[in-house]
């Protein structure tokens, strides 16, 4: 009987061993988790500031128009903050967008009446003149928080924009 209760104690003690072991593999791959999240996470907002460091740059030099910008901008500043965070500190970005996002864009555009496109594009010019000075102010500010991409440190002061 005595050699049945050893038998008892040494699977007992076996079993917590083991289950010993696989809590602490568990622990490891939570921690190891957590660390591939967290670095995944600063990799992806380091893209989100380097995309709009470049849109808020090509905003600012002229390369890319302000509704097309802002619309870019938009989506770029929803992911890197809460949806919505960002709408307190860019308003002029977000009602730029807010104007123009029902309006058709690549090949939905070529979909449409060109009366109505030339319709649409004088309404857009006349809301990009109506808001530029404030969405320029807000990419500067962006291109100030964020830093001017490598590469693109000599394009503001060779093309800036024109005043409107």
């Amino acid at each position: 009987m005595g050699w049945l209760a050893a038998l008892a104690v040494v699977v007992v003690v076996a079993l917590a061993g083991y289950a010993g072991w696989l809590w602490w593999r568990v622990l490891n791959q939570q921690k190891e988790r957590e660390t591939h999240n967290a670095a995944v996470l600063a990799e992806t907002e380091a893209d989100l500031e380097h995309s709009m460091a470049i849109i808020a740059d090509s905003l600012l030099t002229g390369e890319l128009n302000l509704s097309e910008g802002a619309i870019r901008l938009k989506v770029l500043l929803d992911h890197y903050h809460a949806p919505g965070g960002a709408q307190a500190d860019y308003p002029a970005i977000y009602s730029l967008f807010l104007s123009t996002s029902n309006m058709p864009r690549g090949e939905a555009r070529d979909a449409w009446p060109r009366a109505e496109i030339r319709r649409m594009d004088r309404e857009r010019e006349m809301l990009e003149v109506a808001a530029k000075d404030a969405v320029l102010d807000e990419a500067a500010r962006l291109r100030q928080r964020f830093g001017v991409p490598s590469g693109r440190e000599g394009l503001a002061s060779a093309r800036p924009v024109d005043a409107a």
